[in-house]
C-alpha cells in the first residue's frame, strides 16, 4: 500500500514554495533530483506520489535546510499569504476556525488519500480531529508535524492567537490513530453572542417574574430595559459578526488578488525563461550564450546592470565574461579585479555565493549584513551599487559561476520574486554552459582524433609529413574566398584532413619509390581515393559531416571526366572535392617528393592556372590564387 500514489503534488508545491521563500540557497531542481522526482511531475497538479517518495523528499530537505521541524513549518506555510495556495482559499471561505475544521475532510482530500479526517466540535473554540491511516499505511512523524503546523495556521489566519494543540494519541507512538484536541481563545464576537443569548432569556423571564409582584413596574421598566439590553447586545454582536465576515471577505479578496498577481508573475517569468532558453538553444559556444543572455536581460529585466562571472578551468578564480549596463569605468574595474576562489573563509560576495552555492538579496549595500562580512560588500560599493541580487550558476549541483544584477538609480526594492526568477534563470544558463563545455570537449577530442588519423598517413614518409595539414589550410582559404557557410567549411576541413587516408593500404615500396611509378604501381596508388571513401563511410558521420566520405573520396576527380575513381564530370563533382583537388595539387607540385624536386612558386602558379582549363574549376583556382599569400601580383 505504501507504494501506491497517496499524496498530491500540491504538498510538494507547498514545500518548494517554502524553500524558495526561506532557503534560497537550496536549488529546488537539485532537491527533486536527489529525491528521484522529476520536475514535471512535481509541477503537475494532477500527479500523485507514494509515501516513500514523500519520506525521501522530506529527509533530504531536512538535511539540506538543517531544520528538523521543516514539516511543521511547511504546514504553517500552507495557509500563509506567501503560499497563495488553495488551502488558504478554502479556509478564508469560512467564518470561523470551527467551521474550517468541520470542513477539513474536504480540504485534505485534495492533498492526500493516505488518511481519513473526522472532526468533532467540542465547543465554539475547541475541536477534536481524528486522523486514521488507510489500511497498510505506515505513518511518519513528518506527516504528523505537517498537520500540526496546518492546524495552527487555520486558527491564526482568523487573526486569533496561536492555538493549543493536545495530542493524546499518535500513530508514531503506536496508537491506532492520531487524535488532536485544538483549542483557541474565544473571540469578542463569540462572547457578545453568548451574552445576547442570555439577555434574550432575561428579556422574557424578568418581566414575567416582575409581573407577579408589580405589573406596572414590569410593563414600564423591566420589559423596556430587557428589550433594550437584548437589542443593544444583538446590535453589537451583529456588528462584530459583520466585522469578522468583512475581514474574512477582505482576506479572501486579497488572497485572490495575490494569487492572480502570482499567476501573472509566474506567467511572465515563464515567458522570460522560455525566451532565454530559446535564445541560447542554438548557441554552441559559451561566448555566444553569454552574449545572448546579456542582451535578453538588458531588454527584458527591470535591473540597471548585470554581470556574469565564470570560474576558470582550475576553479581558482572567477573571471568577468559578460555584462550589461556597466559603464566603461566599472567594466575595467571588474575585468582587472581578482576574485580568488580560495578555501579560506571570507571573500567578496561573488566568491562567497560561488563557494557556498548560496544566493543573496541585499536592498541596501551601504548597511552591514548579518550573513556577510562588511568587507565582502566593499567591491559593490566601489561600483556605485545600491541594491544587489547575486546567484550561483549551478549545473548538476556544481557551481560554474555567478550571476549578479543590481540597482544604481532605480528606487524599486528587490523582492523575493526577483531572487526566485534570477535563481531559475541561473540554472538555465548553467545547463547551457555545461552543454557548451561538453560540446567543446567533444570537438577537441574529435579534432585530435582527426589530426592523429591524418598524421598516421603523413608519418609513413618524412617527405609528405604535414601534407594533410597544408591541404586543409589551403582548402579553408578557398572556402573563405568563396564565401561558403561555416558548416560547409567545417565539413571541407574534416574531408581535407582525411582525404589521403586510403593510402594506408598502399605499400611503402610504392609510396616511397624514388623514381617514376610503373603503370601497375600508379593504378595501385589510384585505389587510395576509393579506399578513402570506403573506410570513411564506415565512420558514423552525422549532421554537417555526412558528406565527408563522398567529398574526401572524390578529390582526384577532374571536371573533364579524366579523374578517378568514378570519372565524374563538371557539376557531378561535389564543390568540396573540387576545392580539395586544387589544394592537393598545388601542395604536391610545390613540395619535395621522392621522384622530383619542388616546383618554384612562379612555375607552380602557372601550372595550376593551365590545369584550370581542363582539370579544375576556374572559379576555385581563382579563389585559391586570391587567397594565397605566396602569390605575386604578376602571377595573378
Amino acid at each position: 500500500m505504501n507504494g501506491e500514489p497517496l499524496y498530491s503534488s500540491r504538498i510538494f508545491t507547498i514545500y518548494l514554495k517554502l524553500v524558495r521563500q526561506k532557503y534560497p540557497h537550496i536549488n529546488p531542481s537539485t532537491l527533486l533530483e536527489q529525491a528521484k522526482i522529476s520536475l514535471h511531475e512535481a509541477a503537475d497538479p494532477n500527479h500523485w506520489f507514494t509515501q516513500q517518495q514523500l519520506d525521501r523528499f522530506h529527509d533530504i530537505l531536512a538535511r539540506e535546510s538543517g531544520d528538523t521541524h521543516i514539516a511543521r513549518e511547511a504546514g504553517r506555510f500552507a495557509a500563509a499569504p506567501e503560499a497563495s495556495g488553495f488551502i488558504r482559499q478554502n479556509i478564508l471561505g469560512f467564518a470561523s476556525p470551527a467551521s474550517a475544521f468541520r470542513n477539513l475532510k474536504r480540504t485534505m482530500a485534495s492533498l492526500t488519500h493516505a488518511c481519513s479526517f473526522e472532526c468533532t466540535q467540542l465547543s465554539s473554540s475547541r475541536v477534536e480531529i481524528t486522523v486514521r491511516p488507510a489500511s497498510g499505511i505506515t505513518e511518519r512523524i513528518g506527516n504528523c508535524a505537517f498537520r500540526k503546523g496546518m492546524f495552527e495556521a487555520i486558527v491564526t489566519i482568523f487573526n486569533l492567537e496561536m492555538p493549543h494543540i493536545g495530542h493524546p494519541e499518535c500513530l508514531d507512538r503506536g496508537d491506532d490513530c492520531c487524535r488532536y484536541v485544538i483549542s483557541w481563545k474565544t473571540s469578542a464576537c463569540q462572547i457578545v453572542q453568548k451574552l445576547r443569548n442570555v439577555s434574550a432569556l432575561a428579556a422574557v423571564a424578568a418581566p414575567a417574574v416582575t409581573w407577579i409582584f408589580d405589573p406596572q413596574l414590569a410593563l414600564q421598566v423591566v420589559l423596556p430595559a430587557s428589550a433594550a439590553g437584548f437589542c443593544g447586545l444583538s446590535l453589537v454582536a451583529d456588528n462584530l459578526q459583520k466585522g469578522m465576515l468583512s475581514k474574512s471577505l477582505f482576506h479572501l479578496r486579497n488572497s485572490s488578488e495575490e494569487m492572480v498577481d502570482q499567476i501573472s508573475r509566474n506567467y511572465n517569468n515563464a515567458l522570460l525563461t522560455n525566451e532565454i532558453s530559446h535564445a541560447i538553444s542554438s548557441k554552441t559556444t559559451i561566448e555566444d550564450i553569454l552574449q545572448s543572455v546579456s542582451h535578453t536581460f538588458e531588454k527584458r529585466l527591470d535591473f540597471d546592470r548585470g554581470l556574469i562571472l565564470l570560474a576558470d578551468a582550475d576553479k581558482t578564480r572567477l573571471n568577468f565574461r559578460a555584462g550589461f549596463g556597466l559603464p566603461a569605468r566599472v567594466k575595467i574595474l571588474v575585468k582587472n579585479t581578482l576574485f580568488p576562489l580560495s578555501t579560506s573563509p571570507g571573500g567578496d560576495i561573488f566568491t562567497v555565493a560561488f563557494r557556498e552555492k548560496r544566493s543573496f538579496l541585499i536592498n541596501d549595500v551601504g548597511e552591514s549584513q548579518e550573513n556577510l562580512p562588511d568587507y565582502s560588500l566593499n567591491f559593490l560599493r566601489k561600483t556605485g551599487c545600491q541594491a544587489v541580487i547575486c546567484c550561483p550558476i549551478l549545473c548538476d549541483g556544481k557551481a560554474l559561476g555567478v550571476l549578479a544584477v543590481d540597482h544604481t538609480r532605480s528606487h524599486r526594492p528587490l523582492t523575493q520574486s526577483d531572487l526566485n526568477l534570477l535563481s531559475g534563470l541561473a540554472n538555465v544558463i548553467g545547463v547551457s554552459i555545461r552543454n557548451a563545455q561538453l560540446l567543446a570537449s567533444r570537438k577537441r577530442q574529435f579534432n585530435s582524433t582527426l589530426h592523429v588519423l591524418a598524421a598516421t598517413i603523413d608519418a609513413r614518409d618524412p617527405l609528405t609529413a604535414g601534407h594533410s595539414e597544408k591541404v586543409t589550410e589551403y582548402s579553408l582559404g578557398i572556402c573563405r574566398e568563396l564565401g561558403l557557410s561555416e558548416d560547409y567549411c567545417e565539413m571541407v576541413r574534416v574531408a581535407a584532413l582525411l582525404h589521403d587516408y586510403g593510402k594506408i593500404a598502399v605499400p611503402d615500396a610504392i609510396l616511397k619509390k624514388s623514381g617514376r611509378l610503373t603503370v601497375e604501381e600508379y593504378e595501385i596508388v589510384k585505389t587510395h581515393a576509393q579506399r578513402t571513401h570506403s573506410i570513411l563511410k564506415q565512420i558514423n558521420f552525422e549532421g554537417i559531416y555526412k558528406r565527408v566520405p563522398l567529398v574526401a573520396g572524390a578529390h582526384h576527380e577532374k571536371i573533364d571526366g579524366s579523374g578517378y575513381p568514378k570519372g565524374l564530370t563538371g557539376s557531378e563533382i561535389p564543390i568540396g572535392a573540387k576545392i580539395i583537388a586544387v589544394a592537393d595539387f598545388f601542395e604536391a607540385i610545390s613540395a619535395q617528393r621522392h621522384y622530383r624536386n619542388p616546383m618554384p612558386l612562379n612555375i607552380a602558379y602557372k601550372v595550376l592556372k593551365q590545369e584550370a582549363f581542363s582539370h579544375f574549376d576556374g572559379k576555385i583556382v581563382r579563389a585559391f590564387l586570391n587567397y594565397s599569400t605566396f602569390a605575386d601580383e604578376k602571377y595573378l
